[in-house]
C-alpha cells in the first residue's frame, strides 16, 4: 500500500515557491535572508508636469531621493555570492543582475513505524537519514518597482530524496522505477529541474505593470513550498503534499493598486510536463494585501476538465484554496491555508471507478523569539473521502511543533515533533496513529 501511497505521490504531488512573486510573507525563520518587497510602479501619465512631477513626467529628484531612502536594505548575501565577490565572475554577475544561492538539508527521523512514515512526507522513511535536498537557485529576478520593460530568468535545480515526489510527468520521470520489496526506489537521489522559466516585466500593461513567466514553475497554491529552507518544518502539511507542486505555461501577474494583485495563466496541468499526457488549465490567483495592513488573503484556482486520464494513469483535478495571514505582532504571525480538489473517473480500488474529493485546513502560529530562534506550532485536519489521494481515506488530523534555531547566518537547526491520526483507516504500517520526532539540518550558501 505504501508503495503505491509513493508513486502516486510522484506522479502528482503538489508547490510553493521559490515561492511565486505574489507569495504570502513568510512564517519568520531565523538565518533566513528574506527579499524585502519593493514599492510597485506607479506615478502619473508621462508628460504631466507640476503636481510634483518634472518635466520629464518623473517624480522630483528629491521626492525619488526620499523615496530611495525608505526602501529597506537589501539581505546580505550567503556564502557563495560572497565568496565571488570581487571577483571577476562575481563581478560579471553582478553586472548582470545573475543571483547564486541555495542549501543543503538532511534529516533524520524517529518514528513509531518501522519501515516509512507514509503518506507523511518529505521525512518519509523511519529511523533514516535522508539527504533531503541539495537545492541550487540561479536567478535574474525582475525589479516591478522601476517603470522599464524587463527580462530575467530562474533555474531551480533539486537534488535528494525530496526530488521523488516533485519530478512532473513527462519530464525527468525515467528516474523513478517502481519501488523494491521494502518500498525504497532504486534511485533514491533523483535530480529534479525544479523551476525553468524566462520572465518579462510589461510597465505599460495594467495600472501598475504586468510580470509574465513561461516555462516551468511553482504553484500558486498553497502556504508551504517544496524549498525546504523556507518552511518551518521537514515534513509537509497533507493539504501541501496532495496538491499541485509546479505548473508548465504561461502566468501573468498585473498589480492594480497598492492593495490588489490580480495573476491568471494557461497551463497543461499540475505536476506534468510538456512531454507527458498534457490538457488545457487554467490557474488564477487573486491577492488582497492592504500596504501597511496585518491582514492579508489569497484566493487560488486550477480548473480543467477534473477526469483521471486513464492512457497515461495521471491526475487532471481540480483545487481552491484561500490563503489569510494576520500578523498580531512584529513577533507573532498566524496562518489559515485551506484547500478542496476534486477529480472524476479516478481508480479507487477494488476495480471502482468513480468521483474523489479531499479537503482541509492548516492553521500555523509562529513566534520570534529572537533574531536566531523561531517556534511554530501547525495543526490540520485533511479529508481523504474515498482515499484516492493518501491510500486510505478518512479524516486525518495532525499537530507538529518546531523550533528553528540559527546560530550562526546561514545555518539552521530544526528539531519538531508531530502526531499523526486516521479516524477510521489505518494508513501508518497497520495503525491509525504515528508518532515522529524529526531534526534536519540546513547549511545556506
Amino acid at each position: 500500500m505504501n508503495a503505491m501511497i509513493l508513486l502516486t505521490a510522484m506522479s502528482a504531488g503538489q508547490l510553493p515557491t521559490g515561492g511565486p512573486p505574489n507569495a504570502l510573507p513568510a512564517i519568520p525563520m531565523p538565518g533566513a535572508a528574506v527579499q524585502p518587497m519593493q514599492p510597485p510602479p506607479g506615478g502619473m501619465p508621462p508628460g504631466m508636469k507640476d503636481m510634483g512631477m518634472n518635466g520629464n513626467g518623473d517624480k522630483k529628484d528629491e521626492e525619488k531621493a526620499a523615496e530611495e531612502e525608505k526602501k529597506p536594505d537589501a539581505p546580505e548575501p550567503f556564502a557563495l555570492m560572497r565568496a565571488l565577490k570581487g571577483t571577476p565572475a562575481g563581478d560579471r554577475l553582478d553586472a548582470l543582475g545573475i543571483n547564486i544561492s541555495g542549501w543543503a538539508q538532511g534529516s533524520y527521523t524517529l518514528s513509531s513505524a518501522h519501515r516509512n512514515n507514509l503518506p507523511v512526507t518529505f521525512n518519509d522513511r523511519a529511523d533514516f537519514w535522508q539527504l533531503n535536498q541539495n537545492y541550487l537557485k540561479i536567478e535574474k529576478a525582475v525589479d516591478t518597482s522601476k517603470d522599464e520593460f524587463q527580462l530575467g530568468f530562474r533555474v531551480d535545480t533539486l537534488i535528494g530524496t525530496d526530488a521523488r515526489f516533485t519530478i512532473p510527468k513527462g519530464f525527468l520521470d525515467g528516474q523513478l522505477k517502481p519501488p523494491g520489496r521494502n518500498g525504497a526506489l532504486p534511485n533514491y537521489y533523483p535530480i529534479d529541474v525544479y523551476q525553468m522559466y524566462a520572465e518579462a516585466f510589461l510597465p505599460d500593461l495594467g495600472p501598475k505593470g504586468t510580470s509574465v513567466k513561461v516555462g516551468r514553475f511553482a504553484t500558486h497554491c498553497s502556504y508551504e513550498l517544496v524549498q525546504g529552507a523556507e518552511v518551518p518544518f521537514v515534513s509537509r502539511a497533507y493539504i501541501f503534499q496532495y496538491n499541485p507542486f509546479t505548473h508548465t505555461g504561461v502566468y501573468a501577474t498585473t498589480q492594480l493598486d497598492d492593495t490588489w494583485t490580480v495573476s491568471n495563466g494557461l497551463v497543461v496541468g499540475s505536476d506534468n510536463f510538456i512531454g507527458g499526457p498534457n490538457r488545457p488549465t487554467y490557474i488564477g490567483q487573486l491577492k488582497w494585501a492592504p500596504k501597511d495592513g496585518k491582514t492579508n488573503v489569497v484566493l487560488n484556482a486550477v480548473v480543467t476538465d477534473p477526469r483521471y486520464d486513464t492512457n497515461s494513469a495521471f491526475p487532471f483535478y481540480n483545487y481552491y484554496g484561500m490563503t489569510l495571514t494576520h500578523n498580531f505582532t512584529d513577533k507573532l504571525t498566524y496562518v489559515l491555508d485551506t484547500a478542496f480538489s476534486h477529480i472524476d473517473h479516478a481508480p479507487l480500488g477494488g476495480g471502482a471507478v468513480g468521483s474523489a474529493t479531499w479537503y482541509g485546513a492548516a492553521n500555523y502560529l509562529s513566534y520570534k523569539h529572537t533574531d536566531k530562534l523561531t517556534s511554530t506550532l501547525r495543526g490540520e485536519v485533511f479529508e481523504d473521502t474515498k482515499g484516492f489521494r493518501t491510500g486510505s481515506k478518512g479524516l486525518y488530523t495532525e499537530v507538529t511543533y518546531g523550533l528553528a534555531y540559527a546560530p550562526k547566518p546561514g545555518l539552521i537547526f530544526r528539531p519538531s515533533v508531530r502526531y499523526d491520526n486516521n479516524s477510521t483507516g489505518r494508513p501508518f504500517e497497520g495503525k491509525s496513529d504515528l508518532y515522529t520526532a524529526a531534526m534536519d539540518v540546513i547549511v545556506r550558501y
